[in-house]
This record gives C-alpha cells, structure tokens and sequence, in this order.
C-alpha cells in the first residue's frame, strides 16, 4: 500500500482534470487517434524538408478534403435522385398508384391491404392527401426532434473544430508531446509502458487500415451488385453503403433496404438475389478480411479482434472500434507475457525546442 502511495496524488489529479473536460474528452481522443493514424505520413513530409506548419497545414486540408469532398459529391448526387424522386411522386399523385401485384398474394392479409391501397393510393390525388395527413400527425414530434437536431448539430461542430485544432497543435508539437508523454508513462508504468507505447500505434493504424480498406471494399463490390440487380442510382447507393461499413451494422443495413426497395417494385428474384450475395459477402468480409486486416499488426486472434470491435463499439460509440482492439492487444501482450511487444526500455523522445524551453 505504501509503495503505491505516491500514485495516489496523480491519479485524483488525472480524475479531477477528467472530470473538468469531460465534454470535449472526444474530441481530444479523436485528435489524438488521427495524429497517430496519419503521423508517419506527417513525419515523412518534414523528413523531405516541408516546414512543420506547411505540413501540419498540408495534413489538416487533405483530413478534410478526404472527408469533406466525398460528402459534397454524395450531396450533389443525391438533390438529383430525390429531384426525381419528386418528379415520380408528382406524376403518382396524379395518376394514382398502381397494386403492386406482389400484394395481393400475401398471405391472410392480402384482400385488407388491396382495398386500403386501392381507397387511399390507387386514386388521383391520395399520395399527396396520404402524405399531408402522416405529416400532420407527426408534425409536433418532428418540430420538436428538429430543435434537438439543431442544438446537436451545433454542438458536434464545436467537437469537430475543437478537433482540427487539437489535431494541428499535436502536428506541430507532436515531439514535445511524446517527450512528456514517455517520462510521465516511465514513471508511473515504467515495466508495462515500453508494451503500452509499441502496441498503442500499431493497433490504432491496423484498426484504421481494416476499417477504411473494408468499407471502400464493401461499398464497390455492393455498388456493383446493386447494378447489376437493377436498383435506381447504384453508385449512390454504393457510397452511401461505403459509408454505412464504418458502422457495425450498417453494411447489412444497407443492402438489406436496397433489397426491400427491389422487392416493393416487384423485381422478387433480384431483391432475393442480391440480400443473398449481401450475406454471403458480409459473412467473409466479417470473418476473414476483416479480423486479418486489423489483428494483423499486433498478431491478434479472431476472436480476440470480433470481441474487441463489439465490445468496443457497444460501450464507446465509433471511438469503441480502436478503444476495443488496442485492449485486446495490451491483454494478449502481458497473456504472451511481452512475446509481441518486448521492447528495450523506452527512451523519451528527443525534445523539441518548446519542451526544452518548459523543462
């Protein structure tokens, strides 16, 4: 107990300055997970002679161009899916829409669901009287979810700036950083840290590199089934499932929609088709390419990586998917007892000019 005193005092400190921070908490973590997921880029670009501001600089546009510029293409693409979509409903409003043929043969519910289809849709002018009345009713709850919107919306912009900015001071200073960060993990770990900081990269970047490949992958191979299977706009559907993949779930969640929607224009055999090529797809990206892609790095078992995503997303939000992976290699690490991550003890980075100053 008394050797252990001496960590008393930091540790309240720490939980005293967890507890002043803890709303922007995520956006510290995000900033430090991307410093380490794009660092040696950054550190390439200083070693060819780029100023640290000009890299920094560099670094931070192409973030967000990356982010920003398939969100602003998607955006485009989409006002001219849902001008159409308009266009469509127009002309149903107009004409009435059609039973679809697949009605009629549901079981039991079949005759109920023809005749209120044929009252209120199959007639000129019921989509638009339809749609005016569901608004209507859900009119207060949407207002009111609006106004959490907007205030949620303003409050995410604050992260993601306090983000950026975070993640160009650690561009900069990333040296003097990592000099503190060595001597204050030496102190407090001084057997355990030399694993901590050689396992901490290597599955924050494997995590990153099997998301990212995953979801580009997920979003070509599913795009080009939805054209093939004949669903309206496959290449947008296909970025929005590329996008969707960054989420557990939401690959599924995608094409299954795609599916209902090719299923509700009749085209069964396709609908069943490609919810079928979703599954099997899904099943190996989810138990081979995946696990191989982020337990890669750090030598991780299957389950040990499965485990580690769900655990983590289910208990930290997106943050979980490099939170759960990282403890499983920590735990594996001391289990091999070091086999991974033995290192020599590790030296405090060299300091940079501002840590020099400080100390």
């Amino acid at each position: 107990m008394r050797k252990n005193a001496h960590l008393m005092l930091p540790l309240l400190f720490a939980a005293a300055l967890a507890l002043l921070l803890q709303h922007f908490l995520g956006s510290i973590a995000w900033a430090g997970l991307l410093a380490v997921i794009t660092w040696p880029l950054h550190a390439r670009l200083v070693a060819r002679g780029w100023p640290p501001m000009a890299s920094a600089s560099f670094m931070l546009a192409l973030l967000i161009v990356s982010f920003v510029g398939p969100s602003v293409l998607l955006f485009h693409t989409l006002s001219y899916e849902l001008a159409a979509l308009q266009r469509m409903l127009v002309t149903f409003n107009e004409t009435g829409v059609p039973v679809p043929a697949w009605l009629a043969g549901l079981p039991m519910v079949a005759e109920p669901a023809v005749k209120w289809w044929e009252e209120h849709l199959a007639v000129p002018g019921g989509l638009n009287a339809l749609i005016r009345t569901t608004v209507g009713d859900f009119m207060p709850h949407l207002t009111d979810a609006a106004r959490v919107w907007g205030s949620t919306i303003l409050a995410n912009a604050l992260y993601l700036f306090l983000t950026l900015l975070t993640l160009f001071v650690l561009y900069l200073h990333g040296p003097a950083v990592m000099h503190y960060l060595d001597r204050a993990g030496a102190r407090l770990m001084p057997r355990q840290y030399a694993r901590l900081r050689r396992v901490l990269p290597l599955s924050v970047r494997g995590t990153a590199l099997g998301l990212g490949s995953i979801a580009v992958l997920e979003g070509v191979v599913l795009g080009i089934a939805y054209w093939i299977a004949g669903a309206p706009a496959p290449a947008l559907l296909g970025v929005i499932t590329g996008y969707m993949a960054l989420i557990p779930g939401g690959a599924p969640l995608s094409f299954t929609m795609v599916s209902l929607l090719l299923f509700g224009q009749g085209h069964s055999a396709e609908a069943l088709g490609l919810f079928t090529w979703g599954a099997v797809e899904l099943f190996l990206v989810d138990k081979f390419i995946r696990p191989k892609l982020i337990g890669h790095a750090v030598n991780l078992p299957f389950l040990a990586v499965l485990f580690g995503l769900l655990g983590g997303v289910s208990t930290l939000g997106v943050i979980g998917l490099f939170v759960g992976p990282l403890m499983m290699a920590i735990l594996f690490g001391w289990l091999r007892d070091g086999q991974i991550a033995v290192v020599a003890p590790v030296a405090p980075a060299a300091a940079s000019d501002d840590a020099k100053r400080l100390d």
